[in-house]
């Protein structure tokens, strides 16, 4: 088994270099020359310089079904082109592809290309992370500040541990939506059982937020 990268520029010289330390054949394909010039010198690759939306740029790679193709190249109609060429006239099953308009995810999806990564929604899930990452959040405002939303994680001591939603007494202003425990979300309902470390998410209005803090939290 082989892995094919096909365009990009940093990114393919460093997954290129990660694969090759771990005993892979390595292929790059790049329409720049002098990239291409830089890889070979610089990587144990075989470097195709090409368009790899052409048939007969993909034809040189000798491309089997158990092959890993990587399309990173920075326009998404060029992407598609070489995807589905990879897919429907050698058979690979094994493809990552880049697809730089977050919009075009479903296109993607639909085609069959189910491995899609975008660099725009993984920004946007970071930025996510570190504006709520606190323990406690302060809440989102919505609406002039008649919503907010809290993230609570479920301390050792707390007395809410073991007991089933419906029973703990929330205030009838707030929904909690989801609940995070050991990387799994649960959508929750009256029976779900608390445990520690659980992560609820909830929508509430503002006045009682510190009333579910206290709640949640207490011991």
């Amino acid at each position: 088994m082989k892995v094919v990268i096909i365009g990009g520029e940093r990114i393919a010289y460093f997954l290129a270099k990660s694969f090759t330390s771990k005993g892979y054949r390595i292929y790059l394909v790049n329409k720049d020359a002098k990239l291409c010039e830089d890889f070979a010198r610089d990587l144990k690759a075989i470097v195709i310089h090409g368009d790899a939306s052409k048939r007969s740029v993909l034809e040189q790679l000798d491309i089997e079904e158990d092959d890993i193709v990587v399309v990173l190249t920075n326009k998404d109609k060029e992407n598609l082109i070489i995807t589905q060429l990879s897919k429907k006239i050698f058979g690979v099953k094994n493809i990552v592809t880049l697809v730089n308009n977050p919009d075009n995810i479903e296109l993607f999806n639909k085609l069959g290309i189910t491995a899609v990564v975008s660099t725009t929604t993984m920004l946007q899930r970071a930025l996510e992370n570190l504006l709520f990452g606190k323990e406690l959040e302060e809440f989102l405002s919505l609406e002039e500040g008649k919503l907010a939303f809290l993230k609570i994680e479920i301390p050792e001591n707390a007395q809410v541990v073991g007991k089933k939603l419906k029973d703990i007494g929330l205030p009838h202003d707030c929904v909690v939506g989801g609940i995070l425990r050991k990387g799994e979300v649960i959508i929750p309902h009256g029976d779900s059982i608390l445990e520690v470390g659980d992560r609820l998410f909830i929508i509430a209005v503002p006045t009682v937020q510190t009333e579910i803090a206290n709640l949640l939290t207490g011991e």
